[in-house]
């Protein structure tokens, strides 16, 4: 190897080892889709967030009441939020073989779905989502979050199990299943059914919730089944008896020797049909009718002339 390709390979090493430490300052998140009215507060500081913006600890993201937007994080988890939201970042490490995992995010008022990334699988106790008045860790990887106008929390499953927790005690909440957080001094409550809240489809996040209060306002519409009623007993089917063995029939006794047959009966002898009697059938009614009168020809009277015969004449004289 000349001293040249030496060079070249030592330089490939020395910024090799000098960029290895930017992937632990690299940005927490980036943002992959804005809609509507979203803004980003960065210390005393606040701008419009657009796509492709980055995301770092103590990043505040706020939508307006038509605004959208989703984020990816470093460990390939994603969060789309709401209209009417601010989502914190308060603490994140993407600390792949180091141990230093951390996933801490703060949602104040709106909503969001979240799919947890690596952070999640690796250490699952360290994927916490904080309101106001619960906590929501996973142990599987996705849910949606709201909160209405009151305050109260509404927490599903989507996928395997999550826990919320309040001071009260914590529940699990597994897929398909929706609990309503009312205060933090309380457990949350089953709601036993999905949430109405439109699972947006990535990478194009849907409002969760349209409905409006009495005052105008964006609100969440909660579902409490009717009780179950109680099963009817069904009689048992009678029990199905086996039908009886067939009676054995005896055969027939065979022919004797001295079997005669029947004699032949004699018919009866034949009878004359009776004609039936002859009907007279009445003439019909002669009707009278006068003659018609005799009308007589009238009398038409022809003269007779008299005829006269005359001789013939005599033949011409013969010259000779």
């Amino acid at each position: 190897m000349t001293s040249d390709q030496k060079r070249a390979r030592l330089a490939l090493l020395m910024g090799m080892v000098a960029a290895w430490p930017l992937t632990g300052l690299a940005a927490a998140g980036l943002v992959q889709f804005t809609a509507g009215d979203v803004q980003l507060r960065r210390g005393d500081s606040l701008s419009r967030l657009a796509k492709g913006a980055e995301l770092d600890g103590g990043d505040v993201v706020l939508t307006g009441t038509e605004g959208r937007a989703q984020i990816r994080f470093s460990d390939g988890g994603l969060v789309a939020l709401y209209p009417d939201s601010q989502f914190t970042v308060t603490r994140y490490a993407d600390g792949a073989g180091t141990g230093e995992d951390h996933f801490v995010v703060n949602l104040l008022r709106g909503g969001m779905r979240a799919i947890t990334g690596l952070i999640g699988k690796r250490n699952p106790s360290s994927y916490k989502v904080i309101t106001p008045t619960a906590v929501v860790g996973i142990r599987g990887s996705a849910f949606m979050l709201a909160i209405d106008a009151n305050g109260k929390v509404l927490v599903s499953g989507e996928q395997d199990e999550i826990e919320v927790c309040t001071q009260a005690g914590c529940v699990g909440v597994t897929a398909g299943e929706a609990v309503l957080v009312l205060s933090d001094q309380e457990l949350p409550v089953y709601s036993h059914t999905r949430a109405l809240l439109p699972v947006p489809e990535l990478p194009t996040p849907m409002l969760m919730g349209e409905q409006l209060d009495v005052q105008g306002r964006r609100a969440f519409v909660y579902i409490v089944p009717a009780p179950t009623p109680a099963p009817v007993p069904v009689a048992p089917p009678p029990p199905i008896t086996a039908p009886p063995p067939p009676v054995p029939v005896a055969p027939p006794p065979p022919p004797t020797d001295d079997y005669q047959p029947p004699a032949p009966s004699t018919p009866p002898p034949p009878t004359r049909p009776t004609p039936p009697p002859p009907t007279t059938t009445a003439p019909p009614p002669a009707t009278t009718t006068p003659p018609p009168p005799t009308v007589r020809p009238p009398f038409v009277f022809v003269p007779v002339l008299p005829i006269f015969i005359l001789p013939p004449p005599p033949p011409p004289p013969v010259i000779r």
